[in-house]
């Protein structure tokens, strides 16, 4: 080897040592992160009130298996979905702290864990709650990472193929309980599917610089992206008010329900309007975010309880 010539060896042997030293800087909080916790939640969360308003009998197997099902299945999605987005994570300023882009845990690794919550989760879905509730789950799965995650580069209405797997969590959970669904059971999966969309036009614009930076392709970045978002979030809030207030117009529920859906359809309508209306739309759109998380968790569980009172 020449003087001016790198010392190979030398070279991959720091390389080693650094991915080495990199992988052994992980923690478990980095772990817990590659699942996307809060997103998870909220597929846990759905999936049980959709357990628990189809007035299930009292089966702890069921109930312990549809959570701990739930729960793995919704862990390995988000791992998935992280492991095909490392790179657009990497020059997103809300992403680019994410376990993957700072390299901390090894893309290979991700693989392997989100195939394994994966299966694990669809294993424990199908021996311990229902065989559908277990093909539902790998539906959301194969619709999350196989078409919505690699669309999002590609087409805006990406966002509304996203909110299928987004809305299948009840279904689960509704089956899991009865075997089968029924008109209320599916009352559910449309109220999530529409809750989606206002609450994600808010996202897209509190983030909109983010996404272009990702090279990804939202409603937010066409032309007149700004007025595109705001009808499209006030025509879904419009459909999704519809949806929500359709039991009590065919008296599938009781006055719990009733009084609960009509206040919070004035609300979320309410912060809806103010962001179709806004010329400055930033504060507007973290108000609508926030309703959307306040609005549907309320909305289910005022639903439980007058399933369960009534």
């Amino acid at each position: 080897m020449s003087p001016g010539e790198p010392n190979t060896a030398s070279i991959e042997s720091s390389s080693a040592l650094i991915t080495e030293t990199t992988v052994n800087k992980a923690r478990w909080s980095d772990f817990i992160e590659l699942t996307k916790p809060r997103l998870s939640l909220m597929s846990i969360i759905t999936a049980l009130l959709g357990y628990f308003a189809a007035d299930p009998a009292k089966n702890l197997p069921v109930f312990f298996g549809l959570t701990i099902g739930t729960t793995l299945t919704a862990a390995g999605a988000a791992v998935l979905n992280q492991w095909m987005e490392r790179g657009p994570d990497k020059k997103m300023e809300r992403t680019c702290n994410r376990p993957l882009p700072r390299g901390v845990i090894q893309p290979t690794t991700a693989l392997a864990l989100g195939l394994i919550y994966s299966i694990a989760g669809i294993a424990v879905l199908f021996f311990w709650t229902h065989p559908v509730t277990a093909w539902l789950g790998l539906a959301t799965v194969l619709i999350y990472i196989v078409i919505y995650t690699p669309l999002k580069r590609v087409t805006p209405l990406s966002t509304e193929i996203g909110a299928l797997p987004g809305a299948i969590p009840p279904l689960m959970g509704w089956i899991a309980a009865e075997g089968s669904v029924s008109t209320l059971g599916w009352v559910l999966f449309g109220i999530l599917l529409t809750w989606q969309m206002p609450h994600f036009m808010a996202i897209s614009w509190m983030y909109r610089k983010d996404y272009e930076r990702g090279g990804f392709r939202m409603l937010v970045l066409a032309n007149n992206g700004a007025t595109k978002i705001s009808y499209s979030a006030i025509l879904y809030t419009i459909l999704l008010i519809a949806i929500t207030l359709t039991p009590v117009a065919l008296s599938l529920t009781g006055p719990v329900y009733s009084a609960g859906a009509t206040l919070l359809s004035a609300f979320i309508a309410w912060r809806a309007w103010q962001f179709f209306k806004a010329c400055d739309m930033d504060q507007p759109a973290r108000n609508l975010f926030i309703a959307s998380i306040i609005h549907l968790p309320l909305l289910f569980a005022v639903l439980v309880v007058d399933r369960w009172m009534f």
